[in-house]
């Protein structure tokens, strides 16, 4: 009971703490309303656990708590993906960047001599 108290604070926390972040502009509206939905989801879950049972037994996985961690890992999986995908583009948009800049400054610099 404890810990389901926690999940659903630390939940309503989050939950405030996004608004503030999509209040700031921090967060667009797509981001927000998917971080809504999840924190919603562990709300609901802290509230009624058994329903993960329901759905796991569903899917063909033996507890609630094991599909639990299978999401959460596949999950954290596609956004680690994302994010080196992502960070990945930056490296090469900032090379591009800085080699155009490279040029521009010794095109100054020929004009000059």
């Amino acid at each position: 009971m404890i810990f389901q108290i926690f999940l659903i604070i630390f939940a309503v926390i989050a939950l405030w703490k996004t608004y503030q972040q999509y209040q700031k502009d921090h967060v667009s509206l797509h981001w927000f309303w998917i971080w809504v939905l999840l924190w919603a989801a562990v709300i609901f879950v802290s509230l009624y656990p058994a329903t993960t049972d329901m759905v796991a037994e569903f899917v063909g996985v033996e507890r609630g708590a094991d599909l639990i961690v299978y999401i959460a890992v596949v999950v954290l999986l596609f956004g680690f993906a994302r994010i080196i995908v992502r960070q990945e583009k930056q490296r090469q948009e900032l090379t591009e960047l800085v080699r155009k800049m490279a040029i521009e400054h010794a095109e100054k610099h020929e004009d000059k001599s």
